[in-house]
């Protein structure tokens, strides 16, 4: 059985998503972080440590400990912090905002179908990408192991595949820099679609390269499984 949000839940919480910002959880609290590039770090508040592990995104609305695993957004940072669970944190931050015990109007329901839409995109993309990427990451180790059998250079020469793959060889490695930073998040969104766009070219053209290649020493590896 699937679980649903409740509309009215789902509104409240994107509502203190967009009005109350992880930076001031951060600033309300006893947490003293330092900003390293677009991140903030600090000191584990939920485990002993000595080496900062614990890293805060301010673009995501996001907190990751490195250290003990521990990872959320601002409601679970506050949760977490005051000792409380999420449903207490939801139910504080909303009377901060002034939410609590308000019905939905017909605009608010329309946000909320629009925002859930959104979401669904977003996760397509994430999943999309994510494919991309380990696509690329299976051809590059397939191609290593296919160079691996041949013992003499004007053997691997003769190897058109490989000859193919080797002259683009630069390139694909330069895409999966860039989609590795995406799937890091040290690079914007527009970045990003650029990269999945290039990648995404690329991989069309290997499909259909492989399709018609006579695939010798390939019928256990998935390349072909985007």
């Amino acid at each position: 059985m699937v679980c649903k949000i409740n509309p009215s839940l789902n509104y409240i919480i994107t509502e203190i998503k967009s009005k109350i910002d992880i930076l001031t959880v951060v600033e309300e609290s006893n947490l003293h972080l330092s900003k390293r590039g677009r991140n903030y770090m600090g000191l584990c508040p939920f485990h002993n440590e000595k080496t900062a592990s614990f890293s805060v995104n301010p673009q995501k609305n996001i907190f990751k400990c490195f250290g003990c695993g521990i990872s959320g957004d601002q409601i679970n940072l506050y949760a977490r912090l005051h000792d409380i669970d999420n449903g207490q944190a939801i139910y504080q931050l909303s009377q901060r905002i002034g939410l609590t015990g308000k019905r939905l109007t017909k605009q608010q329901k329309v946000v909320i179908s629009e925002q859930q839409e959104d979401r669904k995109l977003e996760k397509k993309f994430e999943k999309e990408y994510t494919q991309l990427f380990n696509y690329l990451c299976n051809l590059q180790n397939s191609m290593k192991a296919k160079a691996k059998k041949y013992k003499e250079m004007n053997h691997l020469e003769k190897d058109s595949l490989l000859i193919h793959y080797y002259h683009e060889k630069a390139y694909h490695e330069y895409l999966l820099d860039g989609l590795l930073a995406g799937l890091l998040e040290e690079i914007d969104f527009d970045q990003q679609i650029d990269f999945f766009e290039l990648a995404n070219g690329v991989v069309d053209n290997w499909k259909n390269l492989l399709k018609n290649q006579k695939l010798k020493g390939f019928e256990n590896v998935e390349l072909i499984s985007y």
